[in-house]
This record gives structure tokens, C-alpha cells and sequence, in this order.
């Protein structure tokens, strides 16, 4: 990792907990998830346990659990991040995501539990298999699950390195690479069981947390009144509307990328593979009812940590009280320094908690696109073709469910090896696997499940264009520059910045989809046929 600007607070000089109870209470939690992980072990006994926990929870712990894996390292160190960079710019992030669990409850919460009681589905592949009958539909929903969770894994690896150093004092390329290794452990032993319970323990955590580190965080800025006055003495453009983001460059336009992340963290919520999937685990429909404004609460309450800690850490900056850090760590730092022992221990230690649940999730998902869905698609595919796929000839429910273990190591690997190379802040990286998820899913999944006029060929138009589209204006350019072509790279991201003026690619590439996937399906309709029992699901 690169340590940022000289005059920044260098990354591997995080401040270090000299309190005990931040040790105390980091190292207690630790254990337990890795004792939750080893419990998951003992109750999994197939893969539909290790996937959906066999449809066994209720409302408080759905809420919960969905408003956790939306939050996580994202929310928790991504976020005051975004906010001390750019200002007000993120509030379009913070106060949006709300919006999205309802978005995502009235779309796809009932109609995802009908789907998992009526066929047998345990995936968000294997749901959209059943409802567009199309084995390049489910292909193209793997590949996409894949790519998102290596994307979206690398915030939480990202995110952790920082607790871990934060806590335990150890070097961070240590907390990369040791906090990897736990989390693989812990994700092999649990499956989504232990995911869900750490996601609720953590969950009331956080919430607590957050609301005495609002409080903290005001008064160390001297109030809200002063906060603000420091801000726009500082750069005017920080407590703007749409903040100060792009506001430097002659492309860019603040008002586009607040509209974007608006359109984004709204519609894109729907598009959120480990947030739609925890509708299979419901015990029933009843259980749905008030998970929504629960989630939505849930996350608005927890989003005052990074608002008042980016806002309250930048004002000082401005006001001269405090030297500059690096945006990455202004989370850590604040907590560490400006909370007390107990405040900093439980918020450290539940924001490692938040990471290893939430990276379960990832890996879980992530796991059985590779060993499930991806195989199923291309072994049903090349059958209709008189061909066979030698790599995949699983005899059992169980080898199976070892295959979905080998591949969460896979997973973890690629993902440690992103945030190893990247110099990316945790908040852009998260940035960049929610675009992805929102364009290569929300059609396919919140549309095609409201729609009977979608079509299979309207999916995989949606799939291909989303997908295409953040790979090559997000993906592409950060991989030649990481590979030593930074002027490709930057020529790239130079046209499409001066072609959208700000618009967040993500955002862009969720339109387009959206697009592709009403027009084609308009014009494939005369060869379209839904199910029967999927028809009826749709209706209800």
C-alpha cells in the first residue's frame, strides 16, 4: 500500500491503542467470532445450511444482518474517509442508502421467499435460472456476483488492515495478511450461520457505538455551528449541496456525482446480491413486514459515526487544532485519540466483528458462483452440445460443499492481493463494487422479478452492458496503471470523465442496463414464455 502524500499521516503510523480495553475488548471479539465460526461448523450439515442457514431467521436478525453487510468496512472507515476528502459530496451516499432497503423490501422481499419455497434455489443465480429459464442468464449472473465480491471483499481486507493495526499494534501488511487468513478460517468453518449471528451482534453494537462517538465527535469540533463555519472558511465548496468532489477540475461537476450516488445507492441497493439473498433465509412471509424500516433506521443511526467524525476531523484540520491525516485512517484516528479507552475497544472491536461478517457474506456468495453456479450453467450448456465439463462431477451434497470451501480461499486470496496492489481509499472501492453489483443485477433481479415482460435476451443484454461498462471505465484503467500503463489508464478515465462531467461510473452503467434491459426485452416479448408458478409469483 502506498502511504499517501508526504505531509499526510504516513499509513504504517496509525495511531496504536496504548488503552487496555481497546486490546481487551478487541481480542474478546476476535474469539468470539471465531467461536461463532466453529458453532456455524457444528450446525452446517449441507450446503443449503452453509448458504441460507435453511431458512431459519426472523426479523430483528434479518434487519439487522442486512443492515450490517450494506455497512460494514465501507460504512465505518470508507466512510468518515469520503467525508473528510470531499465533504458533503457523501452525504448523497449516506443519506440515500436508507432509501434503498425500502426500495429493496417493496421490489424483491416477498418474491424472492415465495421463489425459495416454490423451487429449489439457494443462489441468486439459481433464481434467476428459474425465472428466465436461461442457463446464460445464470452464467452471466455468476460472473457478475464474482467480479463484485472480489471488488467489494477488497474494501473489507482494506478496511480491516487498519483495525488490526489500530488494535493489536502489528504492522499493516501484517493486518492484511494475518486478518486474511482469520477471515478464511473463520468463513470455511461458519458458511452464512455464523455470518448472520456476528452480522446481529455487531449490528447492536454499532449503533450504540455510533451514536457516542456523534456526540464525542460534535464536541471535539466545538459544535455543530462551528464545525461547519471552520469547513467554509476553509473551501466554500465542502458544505455545498453537493460538496466538493470534482469541484477542482474543469470536468467534473459535484451536482453529477451526488445525483449519481443518489441513483446509485437507491435503486442500487436492489442490485446487492448479499442483501437480496438474505430474503431465502426468511422463516416465513410475516418475518418481512418491518425488516425494512428497521434496516433503513438501523443504517441511518449508524451513518452519524462518519458523518460527525470526516466533518468534526476536517474542521479541525481547517481550523489549524489538528496536523492532517490520511483519509484512509481518519476513522481509526479519531476513535483512538479523541474516545475514550472503553468507546475506542467497543467500536474497534465491533468494526472487526462487522468486517469478518460482512466479508462472509461476500466470500459465501462469491464461493458458490464458482463452485455451483458458473459450473451448472456451463455443464448444462455444452450437455445441450453433446459435451461434458470433466472439472465439474460432483457426486454429493457434501462435495459440493467442500467445493464452495476451496473456493472461498480462492476468493480471499484475489481479493488480498487487490488491496496489496491498489492504492485505492476503502470508501472509492467500495464505491466501485456497489456500481458494479447495481448495473449487473438490479435489471436482471428487481425488474425481471416485477416484470412478466422480461425476457431472457433483455437479462443478458442488461448483464453483458452493465458489466462491459464498469470493466472498462472502472476496472480497466486501474489495472493498466497498476501494471505500469498509466497514460492508457488515465486517457481512458480522462474521456469518459470529460464525457459525463462527474457522473460516477456505476451510476452510468446502471442506466444503461436499465435501458438495454426494457428495450431488448420489448422487442424479444413474441418469443418470451414465463413459468406458470413464476408468473403467478410475479403477480402477487
Amino acid at each position: 500500500m502506498t502511504a499517501g502524500p508526504a505531509h499526510l499521516l504516513p499509513l504504517q503510523e496509525i495511531p496504536i491503542a496504548d488503552d487496555p480495553f481497546v486490546l481487551l475488548f478487541g481480542s474478546i471479539y476476535l474469539l468470539l467470532v471465531l467461536g461463532i465460526g466453529v458453532w456455524g461448523y457444528m450446525q452446517t450439515s449441507s450446503t443449503k445450511d452453509f448458504l441460507i442457514t435453511g431458512k431459519s431467521i426472523g426479523t430483528w436478525v434479518l434487519a439487522l444482518t442486512a443492515f450490517s453487510v450494506i455497512q460494514s468496512g465501507f460504512g465505518f472507515v470508507g466512510g468518515p474517509e469520503l467525508i473528510y476528502a470531499y465533504g458533503t459530496t457523501s452525504f448523497w451516499i449516506f443519506l440515500t442508502a436508507p432509501l434503498g432497503f425500502l426500495v429493496t423490501w417493496v421490489l424483491l422481499a416477498k418474491r424472492m421467499r415465495l421463489l425459495a419455497d416454490i423451487r429449489d434455489v439457494l443462489t441468486l443465480a439459481d433464481g434467476m435460472y428459474v425465472r428466465f429459464e436461461s442457463d446464460l442468464v445464470r452464467l452471466l449472473t455468476g460472473i457478475a456476483v464474482v467480479i463484485g465480491v472480489i471488488a467489494y471483499l477488497a474494501t473489507n481486507l482494506a478496511a480491516l488492515q487498519y483495525v488490526m493495526r489500530a488494535i493489536f499494534g502489528i504492522p499493516v501488511i501484517w493486518g492484511l495478511f494475518g486478518g486474511a487468513l482469520i477471515l478464511l478460517l473463520y468463513s470455511m468453518l461458519g458458511g452464512m450461520i455464523a455470518g448472520v449471528w456476528t452480522d446481529f451482534v455487531q449490528a447492536i453494537t454499532m449503533i450504540t457505538g455510533a451514536v457516542i462517538v456523534f456526540f464525542f465527535a460534535v464536541s471535539f469540533g466545538g459544535g455543530v455551528e462551528s464545525i461547519f463555519r471552520n469547513l467554509e472558511s476553509a473551501d466554500p465548496a465542502f458544505v455545498t449541496p453537493f460538496g466538493a468532489l470534482g469541484a477542482e477540475t474543469a470536468v467534473a461537476v459535484p451536482i453529477f456525482t451526488g445525483l449519481g450516488w443518489w441513483i446509485m445507492f437507491s435503486l442500487g441497493a436492489a442490485g446487492q446480491p448479499h442483501l437480496i439473498t438474505k430474503f431465502y433465509m426468511s422463516r416465513n412471509l410475516r418475518i418481512l413486514r418491518w425488516g425494512a424500516p428497521i434496516a433503513a433506521l438501523s443504517y441511518a443511526v449508524s451513518s452519524l459515526l462518519a458523518l460527525s467524525t470526516g466533518l468534526s476531523m476536517r474542521s479541525m484540520v481547517a481550523a489549524g487544532e489538528v496536523a492532517e491525516v490520511d483519509p484512509s485512517v481518519v476513522g481509526p484516528v479519531f476513535v483512538l485519540e479523541h474516545t475514550p479507552g472503553v468507546v475506542a475497544g467497543l467500536i474497534l472491536a465491533a468494526l472487526l466483528a462487522a468486517i469478518m461478517s460482512t466479508s462472509d457474506s461476500f466470500l459465501n456468495i462469491g464461493a458458490a458462483a464458482i463452485s455451483r453456479d458458473i459450473p451448472k450453467a456451463l455443464e448444462s450448456m455444452l450437455k445441450r452440445r453433446g459435451l461434458r465439463l470433466p472439472l465439474y462431477d460432483v457426486e454429493s451434497d457434501r462435495q459440493e460443499l467442500r467445493l464452495t470451501q476451496v473456493a472461498l480461499a480462492f476468493l480471499t486470496v484475489m481479493s488480498t492481493f487487490v488491496v496489496f496492489f491498489s492504492s485505492e481509499l476503502v470508501g472509492i472501492l467500495g464505491t466501485i463494487g456497489w456500481g458494479f453489483f447495481a448495473a449487473a443485477i438490479f435489471p436482471v433481479a428487481a425488474l425481471g422479478m416485477n416484470w412478466k415482460g422480461a425476457t431472457a435476451a433483455g437479462a443478458i443484454a442488461a448483464a453483458l452492458g452493465g458489466m462491459g461498462f464498469n470493466l472498462v471505465f472502472s476496472a480497466i484503467p486501474r489495472i493498466l496503471t497498476q501494471a505500469g500503463y498509466e497514460a492508457t489508464g488515465s486517457d481512458i478515465s480522462g474521456f469518459y470523465s470529460s464525457t459525463m462531467n462527474g457522473v460516477p461510473v456505476g451510476a452510468t452503467a446502471l442506466l444503461l442496463a436499465i435501458a438495454l434491459f426494457v428495450f431488448v426485452s420489448l422487442a424479444t416479448q413474441s418469443n418470451s414464455r414465463v413459468p406458470a408458478d413464476i408468473a403467478a409469483l410475479i403477480e402477487r
